[in-house]
């Protein structure tokens, strides 16, 4: 073995170098720092608060909605793409094991046998006409790949990487679903709140139409406020209509994301949701982004493999030794193959093969390693970049509904006061009797719009969950 290193390392120099086997060497890409956003952050932290806490694994919990937290576990346990992502999670961590035992030598063994006639006018003068029967018994037969080069080594690390990756997309994928099954559900209570609304306001657009119809039969009106009661009852409808639909299409939603059908849909609960607290931005952030977003993870993981993958491709154009060793038994004579100590065979030695020329294939492979590199550094980049506009449009668009949710709480503090006021001047005969109803109508169109910020800006906390990374953490990246 000492001989045969001594050998290759004479043997190589000549080869690479002088050769420039490698070509010439181009520019690879690099990774991005992490891009500013500390003044954005900054600006969010004076409404939403600092705490030294990122989102937890179960951050849905915080909701406190049992049917959330049902839907959820649901979805994670029978949706067929989260389950398909977990398979390719598996598959991977089985390729890292076969990988690994390329670092082993293999025993294995065969047993063959032949009959054979040489030609009586072959050129093989001393076996012409000859009829052998060979049995070849080998109960033992080892190769092992003598590593020099650190190929093995290189895959090995390639194949760990690459399992990381995936297991952080499979982090990524349950991100994914949960914020898309709590921004879903969330959009169910806004639809189920405008559906109720949608139906008083049909039954006070009803009650107008009566009332116009009355004063019409009274004489006391023409046929004009009857026509516009009507296309405002028809509006109204036309609103509930719509509302119930946005009921039955999100419970179809929930029920495709959760992997079942719609009559399971039809079964989910609509709670009466209270008011949570929004949530608070990390002290490190956004330091320490890089370390709890699952996507960025993967990216760089499968960055890092990809260069792993260049080692190897360089690795083919050095000499690639193999140690080969048999013992059995072998002999024409199928009577003493077994019984004569002379049928004894065995040979050890190492096996080296020097690529010489091959077409341009390793260079080709070499070069294909690197544009992949370049390709994932890349792809790590824009997740970089894409995660940090996510942060930022998520905490600007939290800042505009806790805002317009401010607005619409006092619209609906107004129509109520107009609506007591309309009461009060009805109840002392100072107005008729659509004031009433009409200020209710405003009251419910207020509300309406209230339920319908209400869910954007439950959204929207979902939306800031998501975007830190939804409890995930990377240890390597944080340090």
């Amino acid at each position: 073995m000492r001989l045969l290193r001594w050998v290759l390392l004479a043997f190589v120099p000549c080869l690479t170098p002088g050769c420039a086997w490698f070509g010439e060497e181009s520019r690879r890409a690099t990774m991005l720092a992490m891009p500013a956003a500390t003044n954005t952050v900054n600006a969010a932290r004076r409404a939403l608060g600092t705490s030294d806490t990122w989102p937890t694994p179960t951050w849905w919990t915080r909701f406190e909605s049992l049917e959330l937290n049902r839907l959820i576990a649901t979805a994670l346990a029978d949706n067929p793409d989260f389950k398909a992502a977990a398979a390719r999670l598996r598959q991977s961590q089985f390729m890292v094991d076969a990988q690994a035992a390329e670092l082993y030598p293999t025993v294995d063994a065969n047993v063959s046998f032949s009959a054979q006639r040489f030609s009586a006018n072959s050129v093989q003068a001393k076996l012409a006409g000859q009829n052998f029967r060979q049995m070849l018994i080998n109960p033992l037969i080892l190769r092992y790949h003598l590593d020099f080069w650190g190929r093995d080594e290189a895959a090995l690390q390639g194949a760990v990487g690459r399992s990381l990756a995936v297991a952080a997309e499979l982090a990524d994928t349950r991100l994914l679903l949960a914020t898309a099954v709590a921004n879903s559900y969330f959009d169910l209570l806004a639809a189920a709140e405008k559906q109720n609304l949608a139906q008083h306001i049909v039954a006070e657009r009803e009650a107008l139409l009566k009332f116009e119809q009355t004063r019409f039969a009274t004489g006391l009106a023409t046929d004009a406020p009857i026509l516009q009661a009507q296309m405002a009852l028809s509006t109204a409808r036309q609103a509930l209509a719509s509302a119930r639909a946005g009921v039955e299409l999100r419970k179809n939603l929930l029920a495709a994301l959760a992997g079942k059908g719609a009559d399971w849909g039809a079964g989910i609960a609509v709670e009466q949701h209270q008011f949570s607290e929004p949530p608070t931005l990390p002290a490190d952030l956004p330091l320490h982004l890089l370390a709890h977003r699952p996507d960025i993870s993967a990216a760089r993981l499968h960055a890092e493999a990809a260069a792993e993958e260049i080692k190897v491709a360089e690795t083919a154009f050095y000499p690639d030794v193999n140690l080969v060793a048999f013992t059995g038994l072998h002999s024409v004579s199928l009577s003493d193959v077994l019984l004569q100590g002379s049928s004894l065979a065995y040979a050890v030695g190492p096996s080296i093969e020097f690529p010489i020329f091959e077409g341009g294939r390793l260079r080709a492979n070499l070069n294909y390693q690197q544009s992949a590199y370049d390709a994932a550094v890349e792809r790590y980049n824009r997740s970089l970049v894409h995660a940090v506009q996510e942060v930022a449009d998520a905490l600007s668009r939290w800042r505009e509904l806790d805002a317009r949710l401010a607005e619409q709480r006092q619209s609906l503090a107004d129509a109520v006061a107009a609506e007591r006021l309309a009461d009060s001047l009805n109840r002392h005969g100072l107005h008729d009797r659509s004031a009433p109803s009409l200020a209710r109508l405003e009251v419910y169109q207020q509300r309406f719009r209230l339920a319908a910020l209400q869910g954007e800006w439950r959204n929207a906390q979902v939306n800031i969950i998501k975007a830190l990374g939804g409890g995930y953490s990377d240890a390597k990246s944080a340090n």
